[in-house]
């Protein structure tokens, strides 16, 4: 049994280490696939993200890692990329034309600041909290609302392979209660999402990134059932920002997708997303 892992980050946008320093942790983990899939670029600055002219480079590394391991271990090029209406999407022409095996889709910015900078809702609590004021008048409701919206409009007009992080915006829950996530206002919103993700027929991740530092899972265990009754194919990602977390969480998520009755995973293969059986320790090889 091995694991994969699709998202994931290096030295080319917010993540540490060289990509081949997560191939190599890879494969002493004895994993099947890593997809590599920086932060790609934004027509704005910002410190997080790959700047455009490293772009060349970075498919080019990863092309040439997935030639030099070929049979130790399959190397998968992508990029996470940003929805941000009228400026960048998961169908931009550059994404297009970057020759990827999949793509990663994700909201990370909500509006802008009355001086035109792009709100990062993920960022710090400080930060967080600024737009929140600053930009919705300190209505969380309408800042929710306007996030899932924006998912659903990258969802509808621009459908990636795999949706980010899908509820990312109950992150910031956790350092300040803002919002009842069992309200039914908010769970109206992830319905509508996943129904929407369902009929587009894309992937969702089950992100582990926060797991181990305070138990956070994007999308929670919360919403399984409406995976499993919406019959959404789904993976486990790590979006790992070092080598040493690849598969961070995963064996935790894992027992509670079987407790929860969901016994497959989608995974990457020969160009396609396939079901395939797991179970606590691994992908069933």
């Amino acid at each position: 049994m091995r694991w994969t892992n699709y998202h994931g980050h290096c030295e080319y946008c917010d993540g540490k280490g060289r990509i081949e320093d997560y191939v190599i942790k890879a494969i002493e983990l004895k994993m099947a696939t890593i997809g590599i899939s920086s932060h790609a670029p934004v027509p704005f600055e910002t410190n997080w993200t790959m700047p455009e002219g490293n772009l060349p480079g970075y498919l080019q590394e990863v092309a040439f890692l997935k030639d030099k391991y070929k049979g130790e271990i399959e190397v998968l090029r992508s990029l996470e990329v940003d929805y941000i209406p009228d400026t960048i999407s998961p169908k931009a022409s550059f994404i297009d034309e970057s020759s990827l095996d999949y793509v990663v889709g994700s909201i990370h910015f909500v509006d802008q600041f009355e001086d035109g900078q792009h709100w990062a809702i993920d960022g710090s609590f400080a930060e967080f909290e600024k737009g929140l004021n600053e930009i919705f008048k300190g209505d969380i409701k309408a800042v929710v609302k306007r996030y899932f919206e924006l998912e659903r409009e990258m969802i509808q007009h621009a459908c990636p392979d795999i949706v980010g992080h899908m509820d990312k915006i109950k992150m910031h829950n956790k350092t300040k209660f803002l919002f009842d996530e069992k309200a039914q206002w908010y769970v109206d919103e992830v319905q509508k999402t996943l129904e929407l993700i369902a009929e587009k027929g894309a992937v969702v991740e089950i992100n582990t990134k926060a797991f181990k530092r305070n138990g956070l899972i994007f999308p929670g265990p919360e919403h399984f059932n409406t995976l499993k009754k919406l019959n959404i194919p789904i993976t486990i990602n790590s979006d790992c920002h070092h080598p040493d977390k690849l598969i961070n969480g995963f064996e935790e998520v894992a027992e509670m997708l079987l407790e929860q009755g969901i016994d497959q995973l989608h995974e990457f293969h020969e160009g396609k997303w396939v079901p395939v059986a797991f179970e606590k320790e691994g992908i069933v090889i």
